[in-house]
């Protein structure tokens, strides 16, 4: 068995969307894969069962049966960290060494989701990636977040971390405009640095989008009609905060969005409803005129209603932007279309094999 483990060089820059990836490439190869969170940080319960969303969300992608709190045998809470600070540690390494038989037991690939960055993630309970690694005899790959060409002190800092245990990295979340400066200067970089690149991942709308549900959950929104729209995804937000003229001539421009307006302005809302809108987030818990509700149910779009003032319902909005997430059908489609246009998984399969490939 090897086992993969899949880490980055910040939070976020897309590890479970990677695992996804491998999991299910390699399946479709006919080997048996598992799936390990040594650590999440998600909890959620699952019929009846504490593991990580992300986590859960993967076995099932997976189809994998083995037990959830096996799969993730350690969350990380506040409640744990105070354990820690007070010198009274809970012995995390024997859930993790003893969950390991369990998700791995005939597994051909043993793919485990890292936690964070490589460089400062559960240092304080012991956990570290690196210490993870060798612990588990892995093979490490990196998932790089392109921000801009300063992103490379973070890849570099991982691929330093982790020294010979790295196969190499894939570079997420590229804008396209800058897709042949990544291929043609920074990639070359890498590979003289010792660090394969395995893909170059582009910034993809559909996987940077969020559902409406997700939205409510984040708002704390009740859902006024329309719940079929729920699972609908969100590419854009507009506040709405301009005159009704304005805000129709705006609102055209901008796709599949979320407008976010307070609940006593009807003609933003009419407004938003002539063009294509996913959602309306009313804030300040005031419920809109029934016309409202009357013309986005025409229309098929949800209406949430939060207690939230419209400058905290923004900011907790932007709280979840840029935390790339992977949870809809149309999103895991959209995962392995990128995946057979922009890995190169020959390569990197050769890698994880111990053979020596060059770039392709």
């Amino acid at each position: 068995m090897v086992v993969l483990y899949i880490c980055s060089s910040e939070p976020y820059a897309g590890k479970s969307l990677v695992a996804l990836m491998f999991g299910r490439l390699y399946q479709e190869m006919g080997l048996k894969v598992g799936y390990f969170k040594p650590i999440g940080s998600m909890p959620t319960k699952v019929d009846g069962v504490t593991t990580d969303e992300d986590a859960a969300f993967i076995a099932q992608s997976l189809n994998l049966s083995e037990p959830l709190d096996a799969i993730c045998p350690v969350q990380l809470t506040s409640e744990m960290l105070r354990e820690v600070f007070a010198g009274r540690p809970p012995d995390f390494m024997k859930a993790i060494d003893q969950a390991f038989p369990a998700v791995s037991q005939d597994k051909d690939l043993l793919i485990v989701g890292g936690l964070g960055s490589v460089c400062c993630t559960a240092f304080t309970i012991g956990l570290n990636p690196v210490s993870l690694v060798d612990r588990l005899k892995a093979k490490a790959i990196v998932i790089g977040k392109y921000v801009d060409d300063h992103s490379t002190d973070m890849m570099l800092a991982a691929r330093m971390a982790l020294g010979d245990r790295i196969l190499g990295i894939v570079i997420n979340s590229v804008p396209r405009n800058e897709q042949d400066m990544v291929k043609n200067e920074i990639a070359p970089f890498f590979e003289k640095q010792g660090m394969p690149v395995f893909g170059i991942l582009p910034r993809d709308q559909i996987l940077s989008s969020i559902s409406v549900r997700e939205l409510a959950e984040e708002v704390g929104a009740r859902v006024l009609c329309c719940e079929t729209g729920m699972d609908e995804l969100v590419e854009h937000f507009s506040v709405g905060a301009m005159s009704a003229e304005s805000a129709l001539r705006y609102f055209r421009r901008i796709p599949n969005k979320a407008v976010v307006t307070g609940g006593d302005r009807s003609d933003i809302q009419l407004a938003a409803l002539e063009t294509p809108t996913r959602c309306l987030i009313l804030t300040g818990d005031l419920q809109p005129h029934p016309r409202i509700l009357t013309r986005a149910e025409e229309a098929g779009v949800p209406v949430l209603l939060t207690r939230e003032d419209t400058l905290s319902a923004v900011a907790r909005i932007e709280r979840v932007l840029g935390k790339l997430r992977v949870r809809e059908p149309k999103k895991i489609q959209r995962v392995m279309e990128l995946a057979k246009e922009h890995l190169d998984f020959k390569r990197f399969d050769a890698a994880l094999r111990g053979k020596e490939v060059g770039p392709g």
